[in-house]
Protein backbone atom coordinates (compact mmCIF):
# COMPACT_ATOMS: atom_id res chain seq x y z
CA UNK A 1 0.00 0.00 0.00
CA UNK A 2 2.70 2.52 0.96
CA UNK A 3 4.66 1.69 -2.16
CA UNK A 4 1.79 2.96 -4.29
CA UNK A 5 1.64 6.21 -2.33
CA UNK A 6 5.34 7.05 -2.08
CA UNK A 7 6.92 5.60 -5.18
CA UNK A 8 6.37 5.47 -8.87
CA UNK A 9 7.47 3.01 -11.50
CA UNK A 10 8.93 5.89 -13.50
CA UNK A 11 11.04 7.31 -10.64
CA UNK A 12 14.78 6.93 -11.11
CA UNK A 13 17.68 7.76 -8.85
CA UNK A 14 20.32 10.11 -10.18
CA UNK A 15 23.81 8.69 -10.67
CA UNK A 16 26.87 10.40 -9.18
CA UNK A 17 27.75 11.70 -12.66
CA UNK A 18 24.30 13.27 -13.06
CA UNK A 19 24.56 14.83 -9.61
CA UNK A 20 27.96 16.34 -10.48
CA UNK A 21 26.55 17.86 -13.69
CA UNK A 22 23.80 19.56 -11.67
CA UNK A 23 26.17 20.95 -9.03
CA UNK A 24 28.11 24.17 -9.14
CA UNK A 25 31.16 23.87 -6.86
CA UNK A 26 33.12 27.11 -7.05
CA UNK A 27 35.82 26.83 -4.40
CA UNK A 28 36.94 23.25 -4.30
CA UNK A 29 37.74 20.07 -6.14
CA UNK A 30 36.47 16.51 -6.06
CA UNK A 31 38.60 14.58 -3.57
CA UNK A 32 36.72 11.31 -3.10
CA UNK A 33 33.94 9.23 -4.55
CA UNK A 34 31.95 6.10 -3.75
CA UNK A 35 28.49 4.70 -4.48
CA UNK A 36 27.17 6.48 -1.38
CA UNK A 37 29.10 9.73 -1.33
CA UNK A 38 30.90 12.45 -3.25
CA UNK A 39 33.46 14.59 -1.40
CA UNK A 40 34.48 18.05 -2.56
CA UNK A 41 36.94 20.16 -0.62
CA UNK A 42 38.86 23.39 -0.39
CA UNK A 43 41.00 25.25 2.13
CA UNK A 44 40.65 28.43 4.14
CA UNK A 45 42.90 30.39 6.49
CA UNK A 46 41.73 32.50 9.40
CA UNK A 47 44.30 34.30 11.57
CA UNK A 48 46.99 31.68 10.98
CA UNK A 49 44.64 28.70 11.45
CA UNK A 50 43.94 26.47 8.47
CA UNK A 51 40.72 24.65 7.71
CA UNK A 52 39.69 21.99 5.23
CA UNK A 53 36.15 22.76 4.10
CA UNK A 54 34.48 19.50 3.10
CA UNK A 55 31.26 19.34 1.09
CA UNK A 56 29.68 15.90 1.48
CA UNK A 57 27.00 14.87 -1.01
CA UNK A 58 25.54 11.55 0.07
CA UNK A 59 22.68 9.13 -0.38
CA UNK A 60 22.51 8.62 3.41
CA UNK A 61 21.69 11.25 5.98
CA UNK A 62 23.91 11.79 9.03
CA UNK A 63 24.18 14.17 11.93
CA UNK A 64 26.39 14.57 14.96
CA UNK A 65 26.71 16.42 18.22
CA UNK A 66 30.17 15.01 18.91
CA UNK A 67 32.04 15.79 15.69
CA UNK A 68 33.56 13.62 12.98
CA UNK A 69 36.92 12.76 11.46
CA UNK A 70 38.22 12.36 7.95
CA UNK A 71 41.28 10.22 7.19
CA UNK A 72 43.39 10.49 4.05
CA UNK A 73 45.26 7.22 3.43
CA UNK A 74 47.94 5.81 1.14
CA UNK A 75 50.06 2.65 1.29
CA UNK A 76 52.64 4.11 3.66
CA UNK A 77 50.87 6.67 5.82
CA UNK A 78 47.60 8.19 6.83
CA UNK A 79 46.58 11.40 8.53
CA UNK A 80 43.40 12.20 10.38
CA UNK A 81 41.66 15.57 10.37
CA UNK A 82 39.27 16.20 13.29
CA UNK A 83 36.19 18.29 12.63
CA UNK A 84 36.45 21.90 13.77
CA UNK A 85 32.75 21.91 14.60
CA UNK A 86 31.06 19.32 16.75
CA UNK A 87 27.41 19.73 15.82
CA UNK A 88 26.15 19.39 12.25
CA UNK A 89 23.60 17.60 10.10
CA UNK A 90 22.65 17.08 6.48
CA UNK A 91 20.14 19.04 4.46
CA UNK A 92 18.21 17.28 1.73
CA UNK A 93 18.78 18.79 -1.72
CA UNK A 94 15.73 17.66 -3.65
CA UNK A 95 17.07 18.53 -7.13
CA UNK A 96 20.16 16.38 -6.46
CA UNK A 97 18.25 13.59 -4.70
CA UNK A 98 21.02 13.65 -2.09
CA UNK A 99 21.78 14.84 1.42
CA UNK A 100 24.38 17.60 1.65
CA UNK A 101 26.59 18.72 4.55
CA UNK A 102 29.44 21.20 4.75
CA UNK A 103 31.90 20.47 7.56
CA UNK A 104 35.12 22.24 8.55
CA UNK A 105 38.18 20.26 9.66
CA UNK A 106 41.41 21.43 11.31
CA UNK A 107 44.38 20.97 8.96
CA UNK A 108 48.08 21.90 8.84
CA UNK A 109 50.01 23.44 5.94
CA UNK A 110 51.83 20.12 5.39
CA UNK A 111 48.52 18.23 5.20
CA UNK A 112 47.12 20.79 2.76
CA UNK A 113 50.13 20.22 0.52
CA UNK A 114 49.64 16.42 0.61
CA UNK A 115 45.97 16.72 -0.29
CA UNK A 116 46.60 19.25 -3.08
CA UNK A 117 49.35 17.05 -4.55
CA UNK A 118 47.07 14.01 -4.40
CA UNK A 119 49.32 12.10 -1.98
CA UNK A 120 46.51 9.79 -0.89
CA UNK A 121 44.69 6.79 -2.36
CA UNK A 122 41.53 6.72 -0.30
CA UNK A 123 39.48 8.76 2.13
CA UNK A 124 37.55 7.52 5.14
CA UNK A 125 34.87 9.68 6.72
CA UNK A 126 33.63 8.66 10.18
CA UNK A 127 30.62 10.18 11.87
CA UNK A 128 29.09 8.44 14.89
CA UNK A 129 28.84 4.75 14.00
CA UNK A 130 28.82 5.35 10.23
CA UNK A 131 31.95 5.03 8.12
CA UNK A 132 32.08 6.06 4.47
CA UNK A 133 34.94 4.71 2.31
CA UNK A 134 35.86 6.77 -0.74
CA UNK A 135 38.54 6.45 -3.40
CA UNK A 136 40.57 9.24 -4.93
CA UNK A 137 39.07 10.26 -8.29
CA UNK A 138 41.11 9.64 -11.41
Amino acid sequence: MFKKIFSSKNSTVMTNEEVEKEMKVEDGQKLGTSQEMLLFGGFQELNGYFFFEGLFVTTKSFKSKTGAAITFKNKNTEFILPSAIQEFDCDYAKPLQRHVAQISFDVTKAQIKKIQEGNYESVEFKVKKKTFHLVKPK
